[in-house]
Parts: C-alpha cells; structure tokens; sequence
C-alpha cells in the first residue's frame, strides 16, 4: 500500500474517532425505512423477489438518515432488514446524510452510486465518492476516493483506490482538513474556506 494512502487511512480513522463514541445516531436503526418519489415516474414491486424498484427523485429514509436518488433499488434478503442501492441522475450525484450521536454533527456524503446494506450497517459510495463532517452547519472536515465505506456501526471509514476527482482537487491524493472541536464558528468557516480554495 503507497504511504500517501496508507497516511491517508490513518488520518481519516483519526477523523472518525475525534469526539470518543461519537457514532451515527442509534435510534436510526429502529426505525422504519421509508422511501419516496416525487410520482412523477414509477413504482414496481416484486414480492417474490423482494424487490422493489422506484424512479423519480426519490429519497430513502430512515431516522435521520436520508439518501436522495434518481433511481433505487430495494431488497428484503433477511426479514425486517434490507438493501437498497441508489443510482445518481445523469448530471448529478446521490447524496447521504446522518445526525451523528453528538450535538449539531452531521456526515455527508455524494457518489454516483450509493449502497445501503441493513444487516451490517454500512454505506458504500461509489464513483467520484465525497464525504464531509459538517459541525453547527459548517462542513469541517473533507476526504474523497473511488469507493468510500462508512461503517455506521463501529464509525469508521475505509478507502479503496482514488478514482477522477472533482475540479479544484488533484487525483491520486487524498486531502484531509481537520478543524479543533473548540475553534468558534468565524475560525472553523475560515478554516474550510481555505481548504476549499487550496490544490
């Protein structure tokens, strides 16, 4: 494994564990899993197969957990759990969102595809993968590859590879911005704004 990203892998598990049990929200996995569409396309359900396929702007929910699609996929494979994989439209990602058990702390995410696993409770992003920590509104800490895995039960993240990045942002590398937990609002927006603007 290249030392850039085995660094790379070090820093954002340190990204993930700053704030000790800070995990993605718990009552999520209790509740139900809803998804929708804006009507304007189709809805197809196979009971035999457990499948359930849903077109048009559609969104995926469960607890404070949403993932926004143009197109998913739904499986039963074990009662009560499901799979669902979500497709980005033509010109724009899937996107994913969760509370994290820790006060105004979300993590964010976009990638071509987005694959949702119940049983192990994982989020796998895929193509041009994104995810961000976003702290009282402000997105704090960033990292990108071409296959992102969060691991929602032990809050982890693991990379696979770096695939054709965004503009602003060179491929091959991996780039960490870490903001301190008591920097005030003005510093930790400055803070991403120089990262933003940094290559």
């Amino acid at each position: 494994m290249p030392s850039r990203l085995r660094l790379s892998l070090l820093a954002l598990s340190i990204l993930m564990a700053v704030g000790v049990g800070a995990r993605a929200e718990k009552t999520d996995r209790q509740k139900p899993l809803v998804v929708e569409s804006d009507g304007k396309q189709s809805a197809q359900v196979d009971l035999a197969r457990k499948l359930t396929v849903v077109s048009g702007n559609v969104s995926i929910s469960q607890g404070t957990m949403l993932i926004r699609a143009d197109r998913v996929e739904v499986r039963e494979p074990q009662d009560g759990l499901y799979n669902a994989v979500a497709f980005s439209w033509p010109a724009r990602q899937a996107t994913f969102q969760q509370k994290r058990d820790v006060a105004d702390e979300f993590i964010e995410a976009q990638a071509d595809r987005i694959e949702y696993d119940g049983a192990s409770e994982r989020i796998k992003l895929l193509g041009n993968a994104w995810l961000r920590m976003r702290r009282a509104g402000t997105v704090t800490d960033e990292a990108s590859g071409s296959v992102i895995t969060y691991d929602q039960r032990q809050d982890t993240v693991q990379f696979d590879g770096q695939g054709p990045a965004k503009p602003g942002v060179v491929p091959g590398k991996v780039r960490l911005v870490f903001t301190p937990r008591s920097a005030s609002a003005p510093a930790a927006a400055s803070a991403a704004s120089s990262a933003g603007g940094a290559q």
